[in-house]
């Protein structure tokens, strides 16, 4: 059985881009201490996420090699303005505004990149998701952050 190397597809690309990634947080953290299991250091759980991102990235990858899939399509330029608009948006509310409103906003700004979005969904996604980081983020890890203005 000859196997013929396909590249080119959204999987290949995919694969590619999340290996860089990894090896960017890779290198980005070498400096930290790792500790055991045990006694965990400050690099040891994002060296955790980082490998398990170049292990599913190299899946990627050699899938795109050796299964043709589908082409990648042309950027969208409104959307991905929007998507990174969010995150700024986001960043800027944070502090000002608190948690709530800044998650509200970022999912809100976020949901214009798609022209399916349905607003009372998109509210609804908000809000449930606003309400998952307030109890994760705030009250089950204590992270000192503003929940409202």
């Amino acid at each position: 059985m000859r196997i013929k190397l396909v590249q080119g597809g959204v999987d290949f690309w995919s694969g590619l881009l999340l290996v860089a990634i990894a090896g960017a947080a890779l290198w980005y953290i070498s400096s930290l201490e790792i500790g055991t299991a045990l006694e965990m250091g400050p690099g040891y759980f994002p060296l955790l996420i980082a490998s398990v991102l170049a292990v599913m990235g190299a899946g990627l990858l050699i899938k795109g090699l050796v299964v043709e899939g589908p082409a990648v399509p042309p950027l969208n330029l409104r959307a991905t303005a929007l998507i990174l608009g969010s995150f700024l948006a986001f960043a800027l509310l944070l502090d000002r505004f608190g948690l709530v409103a800044a998650i509200l906003a970022q999912t809100v700004i976020a949901s214009f990149a798609s022209r399916e979005s349905v607003l009372w969904q998109t509210l609804l996604f908000g809000a449930a998701l606003a309400a998952a980081s307030v109890a994760l983020f705030v009250w089950l890890l204590g992270i000192p952050v503003d929940v409202w203005p």
